[in-house]
Parts: structure tokens; C-alpha cells; sequence
């Protein structure tokens, strides 16, 4: 294996594909599997993880490392890793507390420097998460939902599809797809509109969305009872969605800012 710097020091158990890159002072130890075509840069350490193909680990990135868990107990679990990740300087992604669920990252996530991923989180793929933001526990972020710098995100929350959260907010509760939040208890303050046209979103299915968003959070009426009358009008596929993650809320719903300005619709 040419393509491992000699000062890495690899378990012999850990399974590397030869086309993969791994250089110097990085440490992988036992339990892992790292596909085809990986850059692993200097000073990272990988543990207990499966990592597919074509990822990009930039300098000092700990991947699969126990868990901050009291209750942890040296269980073999996992981190799980797809294809096309870039996992900047200094991010850290903790395996599970579960056997049987890994922490998983889907493919063609940007981690920037100094994120957090935290054990048992579950992120979908297309996400980008700024620099100096923490996901702590059992979180899930869908796919192609985009999450600024500095901000902390409250364990067992959930972050929807194309949603987009300002910097420096402080995320308590789940934020549904498609929509933006902002400020030290974030509420949501309008729609990623600008998100869901890059990714290709029709404009019915945009109008549609905003007019559920006032719906749902400006018309005043409880959450639960709001849902109930946009499915008995058999709505599109993406409003689907947000009704059935708002149903699905543990920790509830954000609420929307008071003094949010709403959009017309175009």
C-alpha cells in the first residue's frame, strides 16, 4: 500500500482500499473500512467506521471516536460514511451509543472546520454545515438542508429538507423542510425559496409551499388542527412532507417569528 504516508499507523485489521490516500501522522484503528479513491490528510484519526468511496478528510478530523456518553460503555458500535463527503479541518463525528444504528452521513455532505457531529445523529446527503456548529445527539437533518456557522443545535431535534438556519441561532426545537430560521431561540422567519429553486423545484410546487407555510404557522390556528385541514385538501408531494414531519415532531415545532414579514405569492 504505496499511498500510506509511513508515519500513519494503521491496525492491521482495518480494511483500505489501495487507491486511497492516507497521509502523515494519521492514525486508523480497528473496525474500520475505507473504499475507493479516499484522501485522508495528515494528523486525522478513524475509528470503528465504514467509509465509502471518493471522500475528502482535509487535516485533523476524528472520525468514529467513542461517543461523549456517560452512559457509554466501550460498545462496538459505528459511524457509517457514504461517497464525495469533505470533511474539513478539525470536525469531529462520534460513533453511536447503539449497536445497532451507526451515526451515519450520507454522501456529498461539506463539513467546514471545526463542526460537531455528535453520537447517533443521522444526516441525509447534500448538507452543508459551517464552521464552529455543533449537532449534538440524536439528531436528523434531511437532505440538502444548509446550516450557517457558530450555531448549536439541541439534541433529538430535527432539521428538514432545503431548511436553512442563520448563524449563530440556537436550534431547541425541529425546524420543518423547505423553511429559515434565525435568532438565539430560533423561529422560523420565512422560506429557503432561494433553496428550493436551485434544486429544481417547480413553481407549483413552490407556491403551494408558501401558502401552506402561512397556513401552518400565520393563520393562527393550533399546529395540529392546521395539518389535519391541509391533508383533507390532498396536497402536493413537498407539502406532504412538511405535514408528515410536523406530525412526526417529538420535541415540536419551531414557531414562527412575530414580526416575520410575509412573502406575496408570485
Amino acid at each position: 500500500m504505496t499511498n500510506i504516508h509511513p508515519t500513519a499507523v494503521v491496525d492491521p485489521s482495518a480494511k483500505i482500499d489501495p487507491s486511497t490516500v492516507i497521509g502523515p501522522y494519521t492514525v486508523i484503528g480497528k473496525d474500520v473500512v475505507i473504499g475507493k479513491n479516499n484522501h485522508i490528510g495528515p494528523f486525522c484519526v478513524i475509528e470503528n467506521t465504514t467509509m465509502g468511496d471518493n471522500n475528502e478528510l482535509i487535516a485533523s478530523a476524528f472520525i468514529g471516536v467513542k461517543p461523549q456518553d456517560l452512559s457509554y460503555k466501550e460498545e462496538p458500535t459505528r459511524v457509517t460514511m457514504g461517497n464525495g463527503n469533505k470533511i474539513r479541518e478539525c470536525v469531529t463525528i462520534h460513533r453511536s451509543t447503539d449497536v445497532n444504528v451507526p451515526t451515519s452521513v450520507g454522501n456529498n455532505c461539506l463539513l467546514m472546520a471545526n463542526s460537531h457531529i455528535a453520537h447517533d445523529c443521522h444526516l441525509g446527503s447534500n448538507i452543508i454545515i459551517a464552521n464552529s456548529t455543533a449537532i449534538a445527539g440524536h439528531i436528523t437533518i434531511e437532505d440538502k438542508a444548509v446550516i450557517s456557522g457558530l450555531i448549536g443545535v439541541h439534541q433529538f431535534s430535527r432539521i428538514g429538507t432545503m431548511a436553512m438556519i442563520s448563524g449563530g441561532s440556537m436550534v431547541h426545537q425541529d425546524v420543518p423542510p423547505y423553511c429559515m430560521a434565525q435568532g438565539h431561540r430560533a423561529r422560523l422567519v420565512g422560506l429557503n425559496l432561494v433553496g428550493m429553486r436551485r434544486n429544481g423545484m417547480s413553481r407549483e410546487s413552490i407556491l403551494a409551499v408558501k401558502r401552506a407555510f402561512k397556513f401552518l404557522f400565520r393563520s393562527g390556528k393550533l399546529l395540529s388542527q392546521a395539518v389535519k385541514e391541509l391533508e383533507a385538501a390532498h396536497p402536493c408531494a413537498e407539502v406532504q412532507h412538511m405535514l408528515d414531519f410536523c406530525k412526526t415532531s417529538a420535541r415540536g415545532v419551531i414557531a414562527a417569528k412575530r414580526s416575520m414579514r410575509e412573502n406575496d405569492d408570485e
